[in-house]
């Protein structure tokens, strides 16, 4: 079934990865993200909906907040190959935090990402609708 995605990315569970990286963050902005992930493609026209669910190591490398945008960078390791091959083709891989009233999440690759003492998080493959509903459950 497909279904028109806003992006594709890795999810995480939200209370759990907000509780996790609390740690790194200075002074957090006021307009925390719903939905933490990382975007592999935003608006795609075609999806591989068989890699939902599968697993994606995620390590937590760096932070950065410059008040008007706050996230961190992280670096990925992809068991499934094809997806490997997608997660390379990502700039600057990051997750946005939150951002300042009228800043958009995309402006986070931009900050100046500062060094921290690394972390690893679990997370899956999946898509978002534009209602904001998340395809793809964890599998191990």
């Amino acid at each position: 079934m497909w279904e028109k995605y806003h992006y594709i990315g890795c999810f995480f569970a939200t209370e759990d990865f907000y509780k996790k990286v609390k740690k790194y963050r200075k002074n957090p902005l006021e307009q925390q993200i719903e939905i933490p992930h990382i975007t592999f493609s935003y608006k795609p026209d075609k999806v591989e909906e068989s890699l939902f669910g599968t697993a994606v190591r995620v390590w937590i490398t760096g932070y950065g907040n410059d008040g008007r945008n706050e996230g961190l960078k992280v670096k990925l390791e992809c068991e499934d190959p094809v997806l490997q091959k997608m997660s390379e083709q990502i700039k600057i891989p990051h997750i946005t935090l939150a951002v300042s009233k009228g800043e958009k999440a995309v402006n986070t690759s931009r900050l100046k990402f500062e060094p921290v003492e690394p972390m690893e998080l679990e997370s899956f493959f999946g898509g978002c609708t534009e209602e904001k509903r998340v395809i793809g459950r964890k599998r191990r």
